[in-house]
């Protein structure tokens, strides 16, 4: 049988007696019988509507709610219960008058109370939400749920004075606990009131003194506020109780960075890294810091950097890191085998960091080795292969093992990649020298025009490309123009020196030629064999045949000359 037939059969009984068993003088009038029949019908319809709300048929059961209310209008019960419906309904001012007509009808009821407070909270209307709550609280000030949402409304239209005596309240019921205390802290730090901020915290750190988290906070606060011994003090007890804490060695290495003593503040780093209860990231994190921080000379940067490795290879094996710090510190001091050792070590450990591959491969480069350069190059390319710097490495391996094809194809690819100008630029020279050795004038002079367009000074290219054009007897005036930019930035550079004088000698100038190479032996005491070649030529065609094959005798002994050296000192006369 339904709830509700049962409620209507009790009503009907109920009735029945009321009619039938009272003295005649005292039978009710039609009115109150009719209005007996109408309470009925408001129960049964009202028993109707909770049933098909607790079944989730919810628009049947306001149709019943709202019958119940037909048939007895005061009937607030049903007001509260089609509030909600309503609401969840998006009839949020149909909910809001049903609520409102509840809490008139039985203004004693706090759930009809705590409803209209929601409805005005929904509304963003947290003034009178905070008017309700106030007299919820006055029938009940410990209740620590209107506690809670009393407080909440306050902090939303910042009326922080009474949010902390709530929040007071609050602690008296439940003691001290994070939650009120951090509230607190924080409200205290918005009003400025740094005492109350220190003695709120104080207060948290008294009550649970093995908590190490508070003594910390507590003396981040203490630091805060200039109160830096007293921090220490706290920090000095935090590693007597717990000397593994994950973060008591970086509070005191920062303590001793302030004080200027960093010594000490360097023994705590180290502990940082070997403590095994602070994570990796962190560790990894404070190193970058330490070291950013560094204003040392150099010579105590590398030891520290030595002794920061060996702690992070000693604590985390398997980690990169330390591995790339001890390969770095190698590398500065120019050990590069062993610093590509470590390199290898910390690829060995994470292959996807790209600045161990990109000092491996400058490693590599500075061991001069070819075939270990092309072979790093190519591992690195599988993890980075949108980075055009280690197709430009990978590029120069290929040039120096004379598998000029293949580098070209390379060096385009990264060429493409590139959105670096001067990196770019690297690339055309390279290309450009590639077609050079390969005899194809016309791809050169494009590669190196592609480089000018972009930067017209640069001295390399143009030293060379001068250089060149002299070796062919081609655009001679522009050769020079070009050579005289580079001896213009660079007045001291014997190269640049030797590529003037060869394009004036070219020219048929062969006075300012012997002027412009006399600067080489000036400026260099360790002349290579093809500035004492040209020189030879210069003189030779000034007429000093003597001094000439001297010069020529010279640049046989040092080695790197023209194919014609023989044949100069044989027959003491010029070929070209």
């Amino acid at each position: 049988m339904r709830k509700g037939g049962i409620i209507f059969i009790l009503l009907s009984l109920l009735l029945t007696n009321y009619v039938f068993c009272q003295d005649v003088n005292q039978m009710p009038t039609m009115e109150e019988i009719a209005e007996g029949k109408s309470l009925a019908k408001n129960a049964e319809y009202f028993s109707l509507g909770l049933e098909n709300k607790y079944n989730e048929n919810y628009d049947v059961a306001a149709e019943y709610f709202e019958k119940a209310l037909e048939a007895f209008p005061e009937d607030h019960a049903s007001m509260y219960e089609l509030s909600v419906l309503y609401m969840s309904k998006g009839l949020q001012e149909k909910g809001f008058e049903m609520i409102k007509k509840a809490v008139e009808l039985d203004s004693t009821n706090k759930w009809y109370k705590i409803r209209l407070a929601d409805f005005h909270k929904f509304n963003n209307e947290y003034e009178s939400f905070i008017a309700i709550y106030d007299k919820l609280l006055e029938d009940d000030p410990n209740n620590l749920e209107y506690l809670e949402a009393y407080i909440d409304a306050l902090l939303h239209v910042e009326k922080y004075e009474q949010v902390t005596e709530k929040l007071d309240v609050y602690e008296d019921n439940i003691g001290v606990n994070e939650y009120l205390s951090l509230q607190k802290i924080e409200i205290y730090n918005l009003l400025g009131k740094k005492e109350k901020v220190i003695s709120e915290m104080e207060k948290l750190a008294k009550a649970y003194p093995y908590e190490m988290r508070y003594q910390s906070m507590l003396a981040e606060i203490y630091v805060q506020n200039n109160r830096e011994k007293d921090a220490f003090q706290i920090y000095l007890n935090i590693k007597k109780l717990n000397p593994e804490d994950p973060y008591i060695n970086i509070s005191l290495m920062e303590y001793y960075q302030k004080q200027g003593d960093l010594d000490k503040a360097f023994e705590e780093f180290i502990l940082s890294i070997k403590n095994k209860n602070l994570d990796y990231n962190t560790k990894a994190q404070i190193y970058e810091y330490w070291f950013a921080e560094k204003d040392g000379d150099e010579e105590t940067t590398v030891k520290e950097a030595k002794a920061a490795g060996e702690a992070f290879i000693e604590t985390h094996p398997d980690k990169e890191l330390g591995y790339y710090v001890i390969g770095t510190v190698y590398f500065n001091d120019e050990n590069y085998d062993k610093a590509q050792e470590y390199y290898l070590e910390s690829i060995a450990k994470d292959s996807t960091n790209f600045i161990t591959w990109y000092q491996l491969v400058f490693t590599d480069v500075e061991l001069n080795d070819a075939e270990v350069l092309h072979k790093h190059t190519s591992d690195a390319l599988r993890y980075y292969p949108e980075q055009p710097i280690f197709y430009y490495f990978n590029g120069l391996s290929l040039i120096e093992m004379k598998r000029y094809e293949e580098a070209i194809k390379v060096l385009d690819k990264g060429r493409f990649m590139s959105a670096d100008k001067k990196l770019t630029a690297s690339f055309d020279i390279c290309i450009a020298d590639i077609y050079h050795e390969l005899g194809d004038k016309e791809k050169t002079y494009t590669y190196y025009d592609r480089v000018l367009r972009n930067d017209p000074e640069n001295v390399y290219v143009l030293n060379n490309y001068a250089y060149f054009l002299s070796l062919d007897n081609e655009r001679l005036d522009e050769a020079l123009k070009m050579s005289a930019i580079t001896v213009e930035k660079e007045p001291k550079n014997v190269t640049y020196l030797d590529t003037y004088a060869w394009v004036l000698y070219k020219m048929g100038r062969y006075k300012d030629a012997k002027k412009w190479m006399e600067k080489v032996f000036l400026y260099d005491k360790n002349p290579q064999g093809i500035n004492y070649e040209h020189y030879g030529d210069i003189l030779y065609r000034l007429g000093n045949t003597k001094d000439a094959v001297q010069n020529w005798k010279k640049a046989k002994k040092l080695g790197g000359t023209s194919e014609f050296i023989d044949q100069k000192i044989n027959d003491e006369k010029i070929y070209e």
